[in-house]
């Protein structure tokens, strides 16, 4: 099965490039918005992080800046993975992208999964500070972190596809992780084994920040996308008649 998923996958991609990476757009925003801002991150494996241990000393209005940067940065994000699932969604199901984008994509889904993403972003939040402070952040953290990324990963794939609300989206993603902890394992593999070979080509190839910027410029439009392409599928495999 995992055979056929994969294929599903790239033939989903293949068919689809254009829309697919239309709406990858958005991601890419997502990534820079951080370092447009001046805010406290770094960049690693195709994506934006912030430094924990820099929160302490920012002022309230640089505070501010990370606030609005970041819901900024999760609704475009929210906005690019809604609209690939709506993509993979009508070509499994024949809907119309076009009344699903413009109906739904703009205001149900990406609002649940940003709502979503949100809460989960807070929560993640949280556990660093809370860790950094235990000193405990560097085998507490990934621990707790995986707690709040379980009902996440599913999560956006359900909201789309079966119009789930966002609890027992995140409910379903829960359970549906275990269940299909083989084919969880492997989009874990692939993604770090893809974005593990591209940072090192272009940090290798190019100085530092301008080899970071490259990354995060292909992981936006290129990798990003497949991999919630190839996520989609692994959650519509529960679907037997489809796989």
């Amino acid at each position: 099965m995992a055979e056929n998923i994969v294929a599903h996958s790239f033939e989903a991609y293949r068919k689809n490039f254009k829309l697919i990476s239309f709406f990858a757009i958005p991601s890419l925003l997502a990534f820079f918005i951080p370092t447009l801002v001046n805010t406290p991150v770094f960049a690693a494996l195709g994506g934006t992080f912030l430094r924990t241990g820099s929160i302490p000393d920012l002022s309230a209005s640089d505070f501010g800046v990370i606030i609005v940067a970041l819901l900024a940065s999760l609704y475009l994000m929210s906005f690019a993975i809604a609209n690939i699932n709506i993509v993979i969604k009508s070509q499994r199901t024949s809907t119309s992208i076009k009344d699903e984008v413009i109906r739904k994509g703009l205001t149900g889904y990406t609002l649940n999964v940003f709502l979503l993403f949100l809460l989960g972003t807070i929560a993640l939040l949280i556990i660093q500070l809370l860790t950094f402070e235990m000193g405990a952040q560097t085998w507490l953290a990934p621990l707790l972190s995986l707690l709040v990324w379980l009902p996440l990963f599913f999560a956006p794939a359900a909201m789309v596809i079966d119009e789930m609300r966002p609890f027992r989206a995140a409910q379903k993603s829960f359970s549906l992780v275990f269940s299909k902890l083989p084919y969880v394992a492997l989009w874990l593999f692939a993604s770090f084994v893809i974005l593990s070979i591209i940072d090192a080509i272009f940090l290798a190839a190019l100085p530092h920040k301008l080899g970071s910027l490259a990354v995060v410029l292909i992981n936006s439009l290129v990798i990003m996308p497949f991999l919630v392409v190839f996520q989609t599928q692994i959650y519509m495999s529960k679907y037997t008649i489809l796989t």
